[in-house]
């Protein structure tokens, strides 16, 4: 599929499932209407992430609001907090990846140095120790691992926001670890949602390396001059 172009039977169908499982989870589980309708918005928004289109970012700031309240009503402060840093980060890539970097087209898929990766493994794990304790300070349930996946999940946005490929390996490694954590917090929604996130990532993993494939991008440096693009 080209890059931005958009199959409306697949969107359609998308949206038909993602509002039929969200009435069922109302209707026969109790969820509410924050969480369901987190759910509808959510898929739309990595549905369109992993086709490239410009369109994922108004629906993606749309959906982290709703999550930053079904995160606090269920004491999973870490990822209450992380919402706020995905609002500003959607904001930022929104500009990123319409703006382009340093040229004045769309921004390209690059891919992760060694460098870069040794700076996002260490921002991991400083990351965790300092979320860690204020977690649990405030009592929020799985501290460590609410903790770590939110540190985790701010790195992978930031990587999305430059479309560096490597993005879609971390979410994937990320909505594997979710999904039994929002079983056990009864957010039964989230978990369907973040079980069809796996699907998605593994599906943008696949696209985004052929698009790199096809359009032979040089990798992305750590060390490049970021100047000239905007920030959060």
């Amino acid at each position: 599929m080209q890059k931005g172009k958009l199959q409306y039977s697949h969107l359609a169908i998308a949206i038909l499932f993602s509002i039929i499982v969200s009435l069922y989870c109302h209707a026969k589980l109790g969820s509410d209407w924050w969480e369901v309708s987190g759910f509808i918005t959510g898929i739309l928004a990595v549905y369109l992430t992993a086709k490239e289109h410009m369109s994922n970012w108004p629906i993606g700031i749309v959906n982290v609001l709703l999550y930053a309240y079904v995160f606090y009503a269920s004491r999973l402060f870490a990822d209450m907090t992380l919402q706020f840093f995905f609002f500003a980060l959607s904001i930022h890539g929104w500009y990123s990846w319409a703006k382009g970097g340093t040229q004045k087209d769309t921004l390209k898929i690059s891919r992760l140095q060694p460098v870069a990766l040794a700076v996002c493994i260490g921002a991991l794990i400083v990351g965790t120790a300092i979320y860690v304790p204020i977690i649990t300070h405030f009592k929020g349930a799985s501290p460590f691992l609410d903790s770590l996946l939110t540190v985790a999940s701010i790195i992978a946005q930031i990587l999305l926001n430059r479309k560096v490929l490597e993005n879609w390996i971390l979410w994937i490694v990320i909505d594997v670890l979710y999904i039994p954590l929002y079983y056990s917090r009864g957010l039964y929604p989230t978990t369907i949602l973040y079980v069809i996130f796996l699907g998605l990532a593994i599906g943008g993993l696949v696209q985004w390396l052929k698009n790199h494939r096809e359009n032979l991008i040089p990798t992305f440096d750590v060390n490049q001059d970021l100047s000239n693009y905007p920030r959060a």
